[in-house]
């Protein structure tokens, strides 16, 4: 069991903004008109008992396509889920208005249903606060007899998996903004879920149909193989492209080689030439002249 105290009530909201999970579903079991805003999920189902609290959802929500309020209690609720099928599940300001037995139920049934994460809210201890009949509640609704505290929760009461985020001086009034006679604190449990992966039976035929969406994941799907394929073999023809192109600057490489040997050759071919022709026309204008020595004698 992991503790940590807190020693003022902003100090311990903050830290819990930090520990609360981001998830595409949220289930904010008896919300009351104040549902959880610690992030948006992509479904936020909204559990709300009380018909005129859950009327009120249904009015500021009526545009809002990822909201789904169930005017339900808590364990009907949940039990209409299935194991692990919810991301995210909050319970804020809500067990301490329930029967003991009754939240212990409850908290098993958040056990079993939350995928990813936890976050129940409570004072620490058994904070009185009795309502009397007819009472409106805190916003001035008729809300009041929901408002009754039943029961009393410490970090002992859960079992093993939690952490528990306490500070002990956060609440100083009651719901009707009276001073308490005493400084009762509060206090987060959060429970984390390790990975897990629903697997159903392999034996168990598909005869339904497919929703649209996932006929359009399929071709997606098709596409993307396609996609891969087609630039795997763009790639390998681009390598031998590429293995061309460095065969042929090999060979004009070696040509130019060549050519500069023939070009040397030719040069020097040149030069023998003209040094072949000097000493040829040397030795005829040496024979010449000797003739036409020998003449004038």
């Amino acid at each position: 069991m992991t503790k940590t105290l807190y020693n003022d009530v902003q100090s311990l909201l903050d830290a819990i903004d930090e520990i609360v999970v981001e998830t595409d579903i949220a289930l904010d079991v008896g919300c009351g008109i104040v549902p959880m805003n610690y992030f948006r999920p992509k479904l936020h189902i909204m559990v709300e008992p009380w018909e005129e609290y859950s009327n009120i959802l249904r009015e500021r929500h009526s545009d809002d396509k990822s909201v789904l309020i169930l005017r339900l209690g808590a364990l009907e609720a949940l039990g209409a889920f299935h194991d692990k099928s919810i991301d995210s599940i909050f319970l804020l300001d809500v067990i301490e208005h329930l029967d003991k037995d009754v939240g212990f139920k409850v908290i098993s049934e958040l056990e079993r249903v939350a995928a990813r994460q936890v976050v129940i809210f409570t004072p620490l201890g058994f904070m009185p606060q009795h309502v009397e009949a007819g009472e409106p509640d805190a916003w001035g609704l008729s809300g009041g007899e929901m408002q009754e505290h039943k029961s009393g929760w410490l970090p002992e009461d859960f079992g093993d998996g939690w952490e528990f985020h306490i500070c002990e001086t956060y609440h100083s009034k009651n719901f009707r903004g009276d001073p308490l006679e005493k400084v009762y604190g509060a206090f987060f449990a959060v429970r984390n879920v390790e990975d897990t992966k629903f697997v159903g039976s392999l034996s168990l035929s598909d005869i339904r149909r497919p929703l649209p969406s996932e006929i359009a994941l399929l071709k997606l799907q098709d596409s993307m193989v396609e996609l891969k394929s087609r630039n795997a073999f763009l790639e390998e023809q681009q390598a031998k492209v590429g293995a061309s192109i460095t065969e042929i600057e090999t060979a004009r490489t070696q040509i130019e080689a060549e050519k500069a040997k023939v070009q040397a050759e030719k040069a020097r071919v040149q030069a023998e030439s003209m040094e072949v022709k000097e000493i040829t026309g040397t030795w005829a204008f040496k024979i010449v002249r000797k003739l036409t020595s020998g003449l004038r004698r």
